[in-house]
């Protein structure tokens, strides 16, 4: 089996239901969402407040090339939740995708990093 054969049918075999949803388009398949863990917030981020901790609740995205996703604008629906993606990638293999990944946040208003910086 080829790894993108491999790869696909591991998100088939172990991902979930979800929906995309861009530009008024919805369309089913299945991916992988998990919440990033602790360990992966440095990179994307993650900082404490004097106050307290700034909520940058973040989440993995790991689905089949032919759904593609657009950062700010794609919001992806699973049973954990609705999400937006953030950012987002596909992964190539010689010039051919094997998955697309993304970084999702929490969909609904917006967040204190959200805003323009001063």
């Amino acid at each position: 089996m080829s790894l993108m054969g491999a790869v696909s049918n591991s998100i088939a075999k172990y991902g979930g239901d979800v929906s995309v949803t861009q530009n008024g388009q919805r369309v089913r398949t299945r991916a992988i969402v998990e919440p990033l863990r602790y360990k992966n917030r440095i990179f994307i981020g993650g900082e404490q407040r004097s106050l307290g901790s700034l909520n940058r609740e973040r989440y993995l995205y790991i689905g089949q090339p032919d759904v593609p996703l657009c950062a700010n604008a794609s919001v992806i629906e699973s049973v954990g939740g609705k999400y937006i993606v953030k950012r987002c990638e596909t992964y190539y293999v010689q010039d051919r995708p094997v998955y697309v990944w993304a970084i999702l946040t929490p969909f609904g208003a917006l967040r204190e990093d959200d805003y323009d910086a001063d």
